[in-house]
This record gives structure tokens, sequence and C-alpha cells, in this order.
């Protein structure tokens, strides 16, 4: 008997994810038979770390809350909502970003990075999939996008309900996702594991220009592919002295 509590002990001891599963959003306290009841016991387990505690402030209940927050940003309620807010409102933007990059390249009509050098140039003349934009210069751009941003924003910033501020549903949901609560909630979920993909793509695209200048990402993947082993980041990490 001693000897199984013993074992229960030092199971505890080792492997906390034991006792506490990480599928559960809500992995309750288990008293152990080793532990008086004043001692501390195991509490919600983070999902995207088995066995490592999720912070009190992130319960489950927003879409993607995985508990993930090591630097604890959203420990005061009012940065939390906000917080979600951005991140969600960034998501989307890299949700259009990304296709927004890559078609244009697979379509042969030059890559993301040469696609702003028209603003470079006085009098330069904006194109899309290789078509002139109408008002395509650049102050009437530039003008044109501040005053739309900033009517969105101004409405946005108007509403009170954080739900209806991320999703604001009617004209801007047209196929009707909402209507059904349960499919809605599972939407919630897919949209912000596809936006923080996209984030990450996005600062792929950047990390790739950056060290190949001018280049964009499906020109750097042909080019890694035709040559794995030489052509990768261990390029620019690893000074070519130091290479056989």
């Amino acid at each position: 008997m001693a000897a199984n509590r013993l074992m229960s002990c030092g199971i505890a001891a080792a492997f906390p994810s034991v006792l506490s599963s990480s599928k559960s959003k809500f992995a309750t306290g288990v008293p152990l038979p080793c532990v008086s009841t004043n001692a501390a016991r195991f509490t919600m387990t983070a999902d995207w770390m088995p066995g490592q505690p999720r912070p009190p402030y992130l319960d489950g209940s927003a879409p993607g809350d995985f508990g993930f927050d090591p630097l604890r940003l959203g420990e005061v309620p009012e940065h939390l909502e906000r917080y979600k807010e951005s991140e969600l409102i960034h998501c989307r933007w890299a949700m259009l970003a990304v296709p927004g990059i890559l078609a244009p390249e697979a379509l042969g009509l030059g890559n993301w990075v040469k696609a702003q050098e028209w603003a470079a140039i006085p009098g330069g003349q904006a194109t899309y999939l290789g078509q002139p934009v109408p008002w395509g210069t650049l102050p009437t751009i530039l003008v044109i996008e501040f005053l739309a941003i900033s009517f969105v924003e101004h409405q946005r910033s108007m509403e009170k309900d954080p739900e209806k501020k991320k999703y604001p549903g009617s004209a801007f949901d047209p196929l009707g996702y909402s209507k059904d609560p349960k499919k809605f909630e599972e939407y919630k979920v897919k949209e912000i594991k596809n936006g923080r993909l996209a984030l990450l793509a996005f600062v792929g695209f950047c990390v790739q220009q950056s060290a190949y200048p001018g280049t964009g990402p499906l020109e750097n993947l042909a080019t890694h592919l035709a040559d794995p082993w030489h052509n990768n980041i261990g390029n620019i990490i690893i000074p070519r002295s130091i290479l056989p």
C-alpha cells in the first residue's frame, strides 16, 4: 500500500500531464493521496503545451484560445479584449495579403516586391494584374486609402459590443455563416487558425525578401527545390567563407 502511494506521488511529480488531460479545456484539480488538501492542486492545463498550467485569465472561451500567453500580455481584462480584436483584424488582413502576393507571381505578372516600385517613380502609374488602376497615382491612392480606412475604423470604434466589433455580420456575412450558432463557433476557430497561419506566412515572405532582395516567395521556393542542399536559409546564416 505504501509502495503504491509512493509510486502515485512519483508519477504525479514527474509527469503531471498524465493526471491532467491536454484535450480538456477545463481539466479540473486532481487531489493526490500524498498531498494535503491545503497544498497546491493541479489546475487547468494549456492545450498548446500539455502539462503546462493555463493562465487563469485564458479560460478557453475565446475562439482559438489554447492558453498561450508566455509574456502574460492579457492579464489586464481591458487589454485582453483589445488584443483579441487586434489579432483577428490582423489575421484577416494577412489572409487577404498572402493570396494577393502569391496569385500575381503564379500568373507571371511579377512579384509583390517589384509591384510597388512604381510608387518610387515620379508620376508612376499603379497597375493591378497588369492593368492600369484608375486614379492610380500615389497621392490619389493615399488619399483614397486614408479616407476609406478612417471611415471604416470610425464606424467600428462606435460599436460598443465587443462581439459585434469582431463579427459584425449583416453585409459582412453574405453567405449566412452566422445563422447556425454551433457552426458559427466552429467557423470562428477555423478563421483564427487560418489567420495565424497567414500571419506566419507573411512574416516568412518578408524574411525571404530581406535575405534575397527583389525575389518573390514562389521564386525562392523554385530555387530551393532545384538545389535544396545549397539554396536554403543556411546560405544567409552561415558565412560563405566557412562553407565547404
